[in-house]
């Protein structure tokens, strides 16, 4: 791709991303986006041949943004190990903070779309890519000991990282990226020093750890609440039972369902109970096997 074309899709992108931030992708049209890069549309879709295209090729650009910081805290050659890690991290902060007005439109899309947890491919690959190069950051700033407790270590590190990459969404978080940085990694230095001193048995292995990273979303994207199942078999009901007062007493144990699992706890035996009831009904057919499939951690 010649130089020109690349400017042109990089002015794309960043135009994108500030529409986005202000009034989100779904209220934002292709023809917007070409007015203020100062285009035609016929020229955008030269470089993006759908808006769909396009919102996946800002996650890409986001991770090369990223790519970019963490390459040059790497060609610093008079910072330590530990100083390494502690700069990165204060980069991950601060690029959270340069783009946390479209990171936050993202989210809220994301949740009224229904689709939180569906990552887009390209971050699956990313987060492969990210994963490799944290075990050798960490590797570097805490030696090889710290090898077989590196899943464990991850997890508590994404966890701490990504609360405070939240907070930083907040108007109000006065807090400096390089205090948010030397706070999380004197954290994690604690974590370390336990780990290493009381040798506990690693709860990550390697093998799960390599998995979460090619694919967080495989097993959240396929789940329902069974709340919605019990929704999609209410509608059911007034297609595949004719009778009237059968169709009702299914309604009624549905709603004795619903009610149960609006508690804070569950009973066992009542949810036993109702799916027993609903089983006289062979109409359900699949519905009624996903809704009993999803109840299965309420029985342990």
């Amino acid at each position: 791709m010649s130089s020109k074309s690349e400017d042109k899709k990089k002015l794309i992108l960043r135009t994108a991303m500030q529409l986005f931030a202000a009034k989100g992708s779904s209220a934002t049209s292709m023809q917007e986006i070409a007015d203020v890069c100062g285009m035609s549309k016929g020229s955008l879709y030269l470089h993006f041949k759908s808006k769909d295209e396009l919102e996946l090729s800002l996650f890409d650009y986001c991770y090369q943004l990223l790519q970019a910081a963490l390459l040059q805290v790497d060609q610093d050659r008079n910072l330590s190990p530990k100083d390494n890690l502690i700069r990165k991290l204060e980069v991950l902060f601060e690029l959270v903070l340069e783009l946390r007005g479209f990171l936050h439109m993202q989210f809220k899309e994301w949740v009224k779309k229904g689709t939180l947890f569906q990552e887009p491919e390209i971050m699956n690959k990313h987060n492969a890519e990210l994963l490799h190069y944290t075990k050798n950051t960490l590797t570097a700033a805490y030696g090889e000991e710290i090898i077989p407790y590196m899943g464990d270590l991850i997890v508590l590190s994404h966890g701490m990282i990504g609360t405070y990459a939240k907070m930083l969404f907040f108007p109000h978080m006065t807090t400096n990226t390089r205090q948010i940085a030397v706070y999380v990694i004197s954290l994690l230095d604690s974590v370390v020093d336990h780990l290493l001193q009381k040798r506990p048995d690693p709860l990550i292995s390697d093998e799960l750890m390599n998995v979460y990273g090619k694919c967080r979303s495989c097993q959240a994207e396929t789940e329902k609440h069974p709340l919605l199942v019990i929704k999609e078999l209410k509608d059911l009901l007034e297609k595949q039972i004719v009778d009237e007062e059968q169709r009702q007493q299914a309604y009624e144990t549905l709603q004795i369902l619903e009610q149960e699992l609006l508690d804070s706890r569950p009973r066992r035996a009542i949810l036993k109970g109702m799916i027993a009831n609903l089983e006289d009904w062979p109409e359900l057919g699949d519905k009624l096997r996903e809704l009993v499939r999803l109840l299965q951690p309420y029985y342990a």
